[in-house]
């Protein structure tokens, strides 16, 4: 009995902290990628899709990234001649290999169609079937999720054809367990709609959207709305979510039979701050408390892909982007904000990860092991000309990193800092429980001393004279963290 207690612990113990984490970074010189939604088979192995582009020829091209358990990488490019193609979902089938769903078009005739490919192990192109998508003119929006035996796909339809003009008309497509199309729905709806995410009704008869969207039954446009079709496509109404401090982008996932978890960017006063808000609501969205993750004077974004993600109710995991930079190529440094949350949507852990490049977080995928994997991507303006690299974490069940190759690439930080230089305030996001801390000048004289607590924290330097310093930060283990600053008047 001692003896199967005693395995039975160490079981345990390699549970916890031999879970595989590790850092993938897929260097591709001139090509702008982007890989969004993520998976894991039942085998254990990690899969992204997207899309890259060439700089010089400007071709769209679909891509598939599959990283196993212990950090084997293994990518394809989808390429059929000069048409441009883009992968927006993949999911393993019952004979082992995987289905990838995407558009394709020609540049010839832009003739758009969607696009089935089943895939081996190895990510070869095994069959490939096309759909026609008739009256479509540009795909902007690609959302696509599973329900019961079916797709279900919102394609933004964009172009000079919509009514206005260039702006997003929704059409859908429905697919049966086999991939055949069971349905299509175009509209023309005299407004525009981006979906950001799919929900089905509890009962399982309609389809909500959350989207950007404006609509001729309103008096007037707002931006976050929830849109409901039936799950054959047909309008049964729209739903305005009357809160000015939504702006946009946001996400949903059941946590109930009745409610769901809502993730959107908040922001309440000025266009330099937004913070991440997570709530659990209703369709009626009446809401007052929810928990906001960032700090002032910032923009912290939530994914652009899949913001959250939990396979159990009392650890919910989020991430996002801290210090957002409205830019396609910005030149400051951002970081993967990571954390968990329990059922009452109390902090369990925050990390950041980053700040030698600028990152932009897009999804976040709870693993079977407690841990979580990530999908971000990547831009040094010191060595990139214009364009992405695709980055990818392991984390485990504490959201570390503690197996990497690339030890200087997307550094874990215990704090971040900012802004960098300073002028009357001094911010510090905090990842640990405590840390005592100075600011010191160049000779190591101490200046300034304060306690600081985990989240945000305010330093006022408005008294040090303009200058370069250090500020030195000590955890109650002993762990030291030390960053340059500037103050300037």
């Amino acid at each position: 009995m001692k003896y199967l207690l005693t395995l039975i612990f160490l079981s345990c113990i390699v549970f916890l902290h031999g879970q595989p984490s590790f850092q993938i970074l897929f260097p591709t010189p001139g090509k702008n990628e982007v890989g969004g939604r993520i998976i894991e088979d039942n085998e254990g192995n990690y899969l992204a899709c997207g899309s890259g582009m060439n700089d010089t020829e400007f071709l769209l091209q679909g891509m598939i990234w599959k990283i196993s358990t212990t950090g084997d990488t293994l990518s394809k490019v989808i390429t059929f001649g000069d048409s441009r193609s883009v992968i927006g979902y993949i999911t393993p089938i019952e004979n082992g290999n995987y289905k990838a769903i995407g558009w394709i078009c020609s540049d010839i005739n832009e003739s758009y169609k969607l696009m089935v490919l089943e895939l081996n192990a190895n990510l070869d192109i095994i069959c490939k079937k096309e759909i026609e998508l008739p009256g479509i003119q540009t795909i902007s929006n690609f959302r696509m999720e599973k329900h019961l035996e079916s797709y279900y796909l919102f394609l933004g339809d964009y172009g000079l054809g919509s009514n206005p003009p260039n702006l997003n008309d929704p059409y859908f497509v429905k697919l049966n367990s086999n991939f055949d199309t069971v349905c299509t729905r175009r509209y023309s709806i005299n407004g525009n709609q981006q979906c950001h995410q799919m929900l089905f009704s509890p009962d399982g008869s309609q389809l909500w959207l959350l989207s950007e969207a404006y609509f001729p039954e309103l008096v007037t446009g707002c931006l976050v709305q929830l849109v409901i079709y039936d799950t054959l496509f047909n309008f049964e109404g729209v739903k305005t979510i009357n809160r000015i401090d939504m702006m946009g982008l946001s996400k949903a996932k059941w946590i109930t039979d009745s409610t769901f978890l809502l993730a959107y960017n908040n922001r309440k006063y000025r266009l330099t701050q937004e913070e991440i808000a997570i709530t659990e609501t209703d369709s009626a969205f009446l809401f007052t408390d929810y928990t906001l993750i960032g700090a002032p004077d910032t923009i912290d974004y939530i994914g652009f892909g899949y913001t959250l993600d939990f396979n159990s109710s009392d650890s919910i995991h989020y991430v996002g982007t801290k210090n957002m930079i409205p830019d396609f190529w910005p030149r400051q440094p951002s970081w993967i904000r990571v954390g968990m949350l329990n059922r009452q949507l109390e902090p369990v852990y925050e990390r950041f990860y980053g700040g030698d490049a600028n990152y932009r977080a897009y999804s976040i995928l709870s693993t079977r092991d407690g841990g979580a994997f990530v999908s971000a991507t990547r831009y040094d303006h010191n060595q990139h000309n214009n364009y992405n690299d695709v980055f990818f974490m392991k984390l485990n069940n504490q959201g570390l990193v503690t197996m990497s190759s690339h030890p200087d690439l997307c550094p874990l930080l215990p704090a971040v800092v900012y802004p960098n230089p300073a002028k009357e305030m001094l911010f510090v996001d905090l990842s640990w429980d405590k840390a005592n801390c100075s600011i010191n000048d160049m000779t190591g004289r101490e200046l300034k001393q304060v306690s600081l607590n985990n989240g945000k924290n305010s330093i006022n330097v408005a008294n040090l004279p303009p200058g370069i310093y250090f500020i030195v930060l000590k955890g109650r283990q002993n762990e030291v963290f030390t960053q340059k600053i500037i103050i300037q008047q």
